[in-house]
């Protein structure tokens, strides 16, 4: 058997929010700049990293929830209502989604490092 510093570290929701805030930028976006709010690019990243989209969910279901917010990024309450109304949507388990973004972990090709607590 494996032992402990063989298993992969365990993420939270949250930390892993943080990753995706600053996962993909746009180069003309200030260097150095920390990002703790989500754009829609970033959920839909997270979800095909996870294996949730195209199905269930597609790209036109985010992009009509994330629009009903009327600014540019989510903050993690606003992320969790999007949650909750994709699993609505697609009559999915909420606790099983949330724990299958956990599951699918930092982003491919992500350079960030997390700091789990």
């Amino acid at each position: 058997m494996a032992d402990e510093d063989d298993k992969p570290k365990k993420y939270t929701l949250d930390s892993l929010f943080m990753v995706y805030c600053n996962y993909k930028l746009v180069p003309t976006e200030l260097e150095n700049e920390e990002f703790d709010c989500i754009l829609l690019s970033q959920i839909d990243a997270w979800l095909e990293q996870a294996k949730l989209m195209p199905m269930p969910i597609t790209r036109t279901q985010t992009g009509l929830i994330y629009m009903r917010y009327k600014k540019w990024r989510l903050e993690f309450e606003d992320f969790l209502e999007v949650l909750q109304q994709l699993a609505t949507d697609n009559e999915l388990n909420y606790d099983e989604l949330k724990q299958t973004l956990i599951d699918a972990g930092v982003p491919s090709g992500a350079t960030e490092i997390v700091t789990v607590k």
